[in-house]
C-alpha cells in the first residue's frame, strides 16, 4: 500500500515510487570491512568534536560509496539542527546540476544543543546515502520516501552495526515499578536502544505481515508501530506540560483504541511509523538528559494514577516500550495467546 501522497504525484512520478518500492535490500560486498569505520565514527561522536566527526563520517560515506562503486559524494557536519515548527532538520542530501552532491548531518539538537545518539546519527547519515543511492547507483530520477525506502536504509544499518542484529534475550516485560528502581542512565538506554530494536523485528516484513492480526481483538505489528508512535507524542507532551506548568493536570487523550480507529492506523505505513517514532524519542532523549536533578521530581496530577513525576514517566515509558516490543513480537509470530 502506497503512502497517502503516491495519489498526488504524476503518472511518471508514480512509475518511479513503485520501482523504489520494489528495492528492498542494498548488499554490500564486504561489510566488515567498514567496521572499524563505524566504530571510529562513534569514538569520533563521542569526543563531540565537530571536526573530528565530521573526518569520521566523510571517512566513512567514502566507504560506503567505493565499496558500492559510486560516485562520491561531499559531507558536511553541522552543530545544532536547524529548527522550525514542523520540527528539527537531521540530515539534508542536495544534488545540483555540474556540482557534486553533498550530505549535511547535524551533530546536536535543536533546543538543547546536544550530541546526538551514535545510532540516531547513524541512521541519518545512511538515510541521506540513501538518497545518493537511489539517485547513481538505482538510477532512479527521484529519490521518494517509500517503504523500499526505508528498508533499504534499514538493510545497511544491519550490515554496518552488526550488534544490532543479535537477538535479544527475550525477558519478561518489567513492570513500571520495577524499571523504577533502575538507575535514570540504564532507563534512559532502554528508551535509547527501542529505535533499532523495532526495526530488528520488521525488517524484511511484508506489509501483509506487519498488517496481519494475530487474532480478532488483537493489534497487527503495523497496528502497535502506529501506537508506540502516537504514545511517544502524548507522554513527551505530558512531559513538556510538567515542565512549563505548575502542577498541570495530565490528561489522556482518549483511549488507545479509539485512537486506532480514528487515525486508521490500519491504512498507515509501518516504516513511516517507525521513522515518525525515532524522530519523536529523539526529542525525547535530548529533553531528558538535560534535565536538572530538581526538574526530575517535577509531576502533574492524572485522574488515575495521582501525582506523577518526570521521573515516573520515564519508568513508564520503559515499560511502555518492553510491553510494545513484546506485543509486535507476538503480533509477527502470530502467536497472541502464549
Amino acid at each position: 500500500m502506497p503512502f497517502a501522497y503516491y495519489a498526488r504525484l504524476t503518472r511518471a512520478q508514480q512509475a518511479v515510487y513503485r520501482k523504489s518500492d520494489s528495492i528492498t535490500d542494498v548488499r554490500l560486498p564486504r561489510p566488515a570491512d567498514l567496521h572499524p569505520l563505524v566504530g571510529a565514527l562513534d569514538t569520533a561522536l563521542r569526543t563531540e568534536d565537530r571536526v573530528d566527526t565530521q573526518r569520521a563520517s566523510d571517512r566513512l560515506i567514502r566507504g560506503l560509496t567505493d565499496a558500492l562503486a559510486i560516485p562520491s559524494v561531499k559531507v558536511e557536519v553541522l552543530a545544532a539542527r536547524p529548527h522550525a515548527k514542523w520540527g528539527e532538520l537531521h540530515g539534508l542530501y542536495t544534488a545540483e546540476r555540474g556540482k557534486t552532491p553533498k550530505i549535511q548531518l547535524w551533530m546536536r539538537t535543536a533546543k538543547q544543543k546536544r550530541v546526538v545518539a551514535f545510532r540516531t546519527y547513524m541512521r541519518t547519515l545512511l538515510h541521506e546515502v540513501g538518497h545518493h543511492i537511489d539517485y547513481v547507483l538505482l538510477r532512479l530520477p527521484d529519490s521518494f520516501h517509500t517503504e523500499g525506502f526505508y528498508k533499504r536504509e534499514s538493510s545497511l544499518f544491519y550490515q554496518l552495526v552488526p550488534e544490532a542484529t543479535r537477538p535479544e534475550a527475550q525477558s519478561a516485560v518489567r513492570p513500571v515499578d520495577e524499571w523504577a528502581a533502575f538507575p535514570v542512565a540504564e532507563r534512559l538506554e532502554r528508551l535509547e536502544r527501542t529505535p533499532t530494536e523495532l526495526a530488528r523485528l520488521m525488517r524484511g516484513q511484508s506489509d501483509a505481515a506487519l498488517s496481519r492480526r494475530p487474532a480478532p481483538e488483537a493489534w497487527s505489528a503495523k497496528e502497535v508501530m502506529c501506537h508506540a508512535r502516537d504514545a511517544e507524542e502524548h507522554l513527551g507532551g505530558w512531559m513538556a506540560l510538567i515542565l512549563f506548568n505548575d502542577d498541570p493536570v495530565l490528561v489522556e487523550a482518549g483511549t488507545v483504541a479509539r485512537w486506532a480507529v480514528d487515525r486508521q492506523y490500519a491504512r498507515q505505513h509501518a516504516g513511516a511509523a517507525w521513522d515518525a517514532f525515532g524522530r519523536r524519542r529523539d526529542e525525547t532523549l535530548a529533553l531528558l538528559r538535560a534535565l536538572t536533578p530538581k526538574q526530575w521530581e517535577e509531576s502533574g496530577r492524572h485522574a488515575r494514577m495521582g501525582r506523577v513525576s518526570i521521573d515516573r514517566l520515564l519508568s513508564l515509558m520503559a515499560w511502555h516500550d518492553d510491553n510494545h516490543l513484546d506485543q509486535l513480537r507476538r503480533a509477527l509470530k502470530g502467536d497472541w495467546g502464549s
